[in-house]
C-alpha cells in the first residue's frame, strides 16, 4: 500500500489534494504572517477566529476549483511539442459545447465564489466587485488553460461571472429573509494590506497553485 493510499485510508484525504491545498495556501500564510498580522497590529484592527475559519473554507473551496479545472502550471511547459494549441480556444459565445451542462457546471461551480466572498467581506458587498472577481478569478484559469491543452473558452468566463453574481444574490435574499441589513458601510480601513485581503488571497491562492502545484508529481 502506498503512502497515499495510507493517507487516504487513515484520513478519506487522498495526498495529492493535501499537496494542492498547501499549495494553494502557502503564499497566503507568507501574507498572513509577513504583512496582515502587522497591518492588524498598526491600526488596532482584531480579525476573529471565525473570520480565519470563513478564510481557509475560502481557500480551500478554490483548491477545490482549480483542481476541478485543471489549470495550467509552469510544470506542464515542455510537455507538448508547441506551448499554445489554437483549435482548443473559442471566442465566439456559446460555440464551445452544444450540450447545456457543461454552461450549467460552471455556473454552479462559482456560486460559492460569490456567497462566501460578500459573506466574510463586507468590501465585496457589491455586485460590481462580485462580478470583478468572478471574471478575473476566470480569465486566470482560462490562460493558464493554454498552457496544458484544455480548451480555453470565452462561454466559461461568461458561466463563471454569472455563477458568481448569483451567489452574490443568494446571500443577499438570505440576509432580507433574516433582515439583516446589507447596506451598511464597512469599517473604513486605510492600509491597502486590510482593504484587499480578499483580492490577496485569490491573487496569491491562484500563484500557489501555478508555481508550486506539478500535477505530474506522484508517490511510486
Amino acid at each position: 500500500m502506498d503512502f497515499d493510499r495510507i493517507l487516504h485510508f487513515l484520513f478519506g484525504i487522498p495526498f495529492m489534494s493535501m499537496y494542492a491545498f498547501g499549495c494553494t495556501i502557502f503564499l497566503c500564510l507568507i501574507y498572513q504572517i509577513g504583512f496582515l498580522r502587522r497591518a492588524c497590529r498598526l491600526e488596532c484592527v482584531r480579525l476573529s477566529a471565525l473570520h480565519f475559519v470563513g478564510v481557509y473554507i475560502f481557500l480551500f473551496y478554490l483548491m477545490r476549483v482549480y483542481s476541478f479545472t485543471g489549470i495550467g502550471t509552469i510544470w506542464i511547459i515542455g510537455q507538448y511539442e508547441t506551448l499554445i494549441c489554437f483549435d482548443e480556444i473559442y471566442l465566439i459565445p456559446f460555440s464551445s459545447s452544444e450540450s447545456a451542462v457543461p454552461y450549467l457546471l460552471n455556473i454552479i461551480m462559482t456560486i460559492p465564489l460569490g456567497f462566501l466572498l460578500s459573506a466574510i467581506w463586507p468590501e465585496f458587498r457589491s455586485v460590481k466587485k462580485v462580478a470583478a472577481a468572478g471574471f478575473f478569478l476566470s480569465l486566470a484559469i482560462e490562460l493558464s488553460q493554454l498552457l496544458n491543452r484544455r480548451t480555453t473558452t470565452i462561454d466559461d468566463l461568461i458561466m463563471n461571472t454569472l455563477g458568481a453574481v448569483i451567489g452574490y444574490l443568494i446571500l443577499g435574499l438570505l440576509f432580507s429573509i433574516f433582515r439583516k441589513k446589507t447596506g451598511d458601510k464597512p469599517e473604513r480601513k486605510t492600509s491597502p494590506i486590510l482593504r484587499h485581503e480578499a483580492s490577496v488571497y485569490l491573487i496569491c491562492s491562484f500563484l500557489g497553485m501555478f508555481l508550486l502545484y506539478n500535477s505530474l508529481y506522484q508517490y511510486d
